[in-house]
């Protein structure tokens, strides 16, 4: 004895996804790009040379990325803003190495 009538309308279900959230790939770039930047500026004489361009990239994406999150609802806003601030870092990386290696270095010439 089931309650399986044939004759009854078969009831349909709708699923219904939630939406894909927006990414904000220029802040994970920001963020990526600021820590080469910051580790390559800890290498002595080649990193005055090689850690420029990522951390001028990462300050580039970490701006954008902000303003991506913004429109966004605040989505990876923190990731930007991290990217920011390790795309600056080097700069006082470089200044205390080359306070560090300049004194060094004129005292060994003479």
């Amino acid at each position: 004895m089931s309650n399986f009538d044939p004759n009854q309308p078969v009831q349909q279900v709708y699923v219904q996804f939630a939406p894909k959230p927006q990414s904000n790939g220029l802040a994970i770039a920001s963020l990526i790009l600021g820590i080469v930047g910051a580790a390559l500026s800890l290498i002595p004489i080649a990193g005055i040379f090689l850690c420029w361009l990522p951390a001028l990239l990462a300050i580039i994406f970490g701006f954008i990325g902000v303003g991506t999150a913004n429109r966004a609802g605040g989505f990876r806003r923190t990731q930007a803003i991290a990217g920011i601030v390790c795309g600056f870092l080097p700069v006082p990386i470089i200044l205390i190495l080359l306070a560090l290696v300049v004194p060094f270095s004129a005292s060994s010439g003479s």
